[in-house]
């Protein structure tokens, strides 16, 4: 089979993109917030590579142009400016195969290993000397390498075949249409192996049913009721001479014809499945018939592009079916997949994500894979993203807390802050390894904060020690929390308890209420006179059901925060 990969990217002036670079591999998961451009991305790649995008949809429009060109006056209109779109996909990995290097021979570009480019470009025609003084005639244009000229060929664009998958589409329509449907490739490709004694023998088949039915007098006669009536309507040289038959008697006629039943026995129609069982159908026709192509050579890549599945998937089935099309990505095919779905994005390889965000007037697209991590780390992000259901993926700003306690209580600490306005997620690492999770955040430009535990011992503050790490290992200095680094006074639950008599009031309460024993009960209500010691409040917390018990508990009550937890929530809404 032939093979090649898309490298990646590079989109200047389109819709919300001034100017992005998008780096691409066998799975790419683009994540973003609406109207940061996942869809426009889509689109980019297809005017580039998409030879069934019709010419139409690639003369694009001034509302097409970023809006960031404008000088601010109100008929300000970028096309008589003479602003130009580009978009370019950059190709490697091919070098073993001759039949697309030769396709690809006008699109080389300089570098190792070798690698060409395509791209598409909106721009004014050349209209000669009299140009100055003529309103700018626009036309698209696809040239290869570092070309100003000259159309890549057709055959070369279909190479690469793009099927794009749009979030709304009507599959049991786009399934009952021989043009759009994924089992034409199927049936066309089945039926030039059958041999023609058995077409024939169908064929006989066919005629013997149809001479069957039709000798059956209701059906002949309402046959020939059709035909008469079509006679009175339009006359007999405009009328039908029609007959009811079971199928046509062209048996390559028949084939086309088949459809898909679902529900075994039963022979269902289409339209008695469920949106969803529908898209996995599609899917599965989709993928038969892109194997078949590419083993019949008819294409060298396949670019399976796929706008928001979530839409009509149970998220059971997000993550099956997309934990299989991207993992097992492979030269043969790119999947890019642009998602709001933490289900899609929590099985994705974590170096395949790449979050569009919104910057003022322009979107920016940072790439998971720039974090400084090595392979143990990325298995480490990969578990933490599928357990947690990549929150922090989503996330325009992080806490980074110890444990599940934290987790679920800094919310009710927020006071009056929303976070989910805020955009603010916090995400438990159920350890003290920041390092990994920071770096991540980093690599994608999410602002984020740190909240640990003091931890005294016999050397001072073990929090204090695990900042130093921290910012040693961030190659950064200074002040832990001008870094968003917070360091308690000793651990949670003790500095919670010590924040306000209020909260020591809610949680005397809550222990209260939730021990089983006489004897924590008296032990808690003798903290009026004398408060207790970190031991006592942490073996009074493990007699009633542990951090995790208490602090779901204590989520409804009203609570002062930390000074610690509330500079952290400060820094970060700053």
């Amino acid at each position: 089979m032939l093979a090649v990969r898309l490298n990646q990217i590079t989109i200047r002036n389109f819709r919300n993109f001034a100017h992005v670079v998008v780096p691409l591999g066998p799975g790419t998961v683009i994540v973003g917030e609406n109207r940061a451009g996942k869809s426009n991305l889509l689109h980019a790649v297809r005017l580039v590579l998409d030879p069934t995008l019709p010419n139409s949809e690639r003369e694009l429009r001034p509302e097409d142009f970023w809006d960031g060109l404008s000088d601010g006056s109100p008929n300000w209109n970028p096309m008589m400016e003479g602003e130009v779109i580009e978009i370019s996909v950059d190709i490697d990995d091919f070098e073993s195969e001759p039949s697309v290097v030769t396709a690809l021979s006008d699109a080389l570009i300089e570098g190792e290993p070798m690698r060409a480019r395509l791209t598409y470009r909106w721009s004014p025609r050349d209209l000669g000397t009299d140009s100055a003084t003529t309103r700018p005639l626009y036309d698209w244009v696809i040239v290869g390498g570092y070309g100003r000229e000259g159309r890549v060929p057709r055959d070369m664009r279909q190479y690469l075949f793009v099927t794009y998958l749009h979030a709304l589409r009507d599959v049991e329509d786009d399934l009952r249409s021989w043009r759009r449907s994924p089992l034409r490739q199927l049936l066309q490709a089945a039926s030039e192996v059958i041999k023609q004694d058995e077409l024939d023998k169908i064929g006989q088949a066919i005629k013997e049913a149809n001479e069957k039915v039709g000798d059956l007098e209701a059906i002949r006669d309402l046959g020939g009721r059709i035909a008469q009536r079509t006679f009175e309507l339009v006359g007999e040289f405009h009328g039908l001479e029609a007959e009811l038959g079971v199928a046509p008697p062209d048996t390559l006629r028949l084939i086309r014809g088949l459809r898909v039943f679902v529900d075994g026995a039963a022979h269902r129609d289409l339209g008695s499945a469920s949106l969803g069982t529908l898209n996995v159908l599609y899917l599965a026709l989709l993928e038969l018939g892109l194997e078949q192509q590419l083993r019949d050579r008819l294409i060298a890549h396949v670019i399976l592009a796929v706008d928001e599945p979530e839409a009509h998937l149970h998220p059971h089935l997000q993550r099956l079916i997309f934990r299989r099309l991207l993992w097992e990505a492979d030269r043969e095919q790119t999947t890019i997949v642009t998602t709001q779905s933490p289900h899609v994005a929590s099985v994705a390889p974590p170096r395949s994500l790449v979050v569009l965000q919104r910057r003022d007037d322009r979107v920016e697209a940072v790439a998971a894979n720039a974090a400084d991590l090595n392979s143990t780390e990325w298995e480490d992000i990969g578990r933490y993203l599928d357990a947690t259901r990549a929150e922090l993926v989503f996330a325009r700003r992080i806490v980074f807390v110890e444990g599940f306690a934290e987790q679920v209580l800094l919310p009710a600490l927020a006071g009056s802050r929303d976070l989910d306005a805020l955009g603010i997620t916090i995400c438990a690492i159920h350890g003290v390894h920041f390092s990994t999770y920071v770096r991540l955040a980093q690599a994608l430009r999410i602002r984020w904060a740190v909240v640990t535990d003091g931890d005294p011992d016999s050397n001072g503050r073990a929090g204090d020690r695990r900042a130093g790490r921290l910012m040693n290992r961030l190659g950064i200095s200074g002040s832990a929390p001008d870094h968003g680094i917070f360091v308690g006074r000793s651990t949670f639950e003790m500095d919670l308890f010590e924040a306000s008599d209020d909260n020591k009031d809610a949680i005397k309460r809550v222990l209260s209420e939730l021990a089983t024993s006489d004897a924590v009960r008296e032990s808690v209500s003798n903290w009026a006179a004398v408060p207790p010691a970190q031991n006592d409040l942490i073996g009074a917390i493990a007699k009633v059901g542990g951090k995790g018990r208490v602090a779901q508990r204590l989520s409804i009550e009203r609570l002062d925060a930390p000074s610690y937890i509330a500079a952290a929530f400060d820094y970060l809404a700053e």
